[in-house]
């Protein structure tokens, strides 16, 4: 990352170069891609939304996110464009299987697909960031959710 700001933060030209550089190696060279720095008080780290039909995208990135997983979280959301035709199909597959109800077993379904794409992308993202020579600590910001919320309750 070129520009760093006072205190360790990133600017939007940082992410850009991280963006810029990933979306060769993930050979989305032919979509556009831009990214834009969340400045207000959000509950993610990242996140994508994705124009399939005229293969474009923005990659969200929370402006409080320690700067040490910006790469990690650029490379998590550029993943979920290369997969997002599977995740339309089999979103769509669990439409046409439970419709538009709310039951139980639709809910449950949906939950495990969400699981699983999360699961996978993120082990995509280690394993890409791993094969690249990139050491960075890992982002366990979900898990030490996960703690808080346990020793919380006794």
């Amino acid at each position: 990352m070129s520009r760093k700001k006072l205190g360790g933060m990133f600017s939007d030209v940082d992410i850009r170069e991280i963006v810029a550089h990933w979306q060769d190696i993930l050979r989305l060279r032919d979509w556009d891609i831009r990214s834009l720095l969340v400045e207000k008080t959000w509950r993610k780290n990242g996140d994508v939304k994705i124009d399939m039909s005229n293969r474009m995208a923005t990659v969200m990135v929370n402006r409080e996110l320690d700067p040490a997983h910006l790469e990690e979280v650029v490379i998590h959301e550029l993943l979920h464009i290369k997969l997002y035709g599977l995740d339309q199909m089999i979103e769509h597959l669990i439409e046409i299987l439970y419709g538009d109800d709310e039951d139980a077993r639709k809910q449950l379904n949906w939950g495990f697909f969400m699981e699983m794409l999360e699961s996978t992308t993120e082990d995509l993202t280690k394993g890409y960031l791993q094969a690249s020579g990139k050491r960075n600590s890992l982002n366990f910001s979900r898990v030490d959710r996960q703690v808080q919320e346990e020793l919380s309750e006794s």
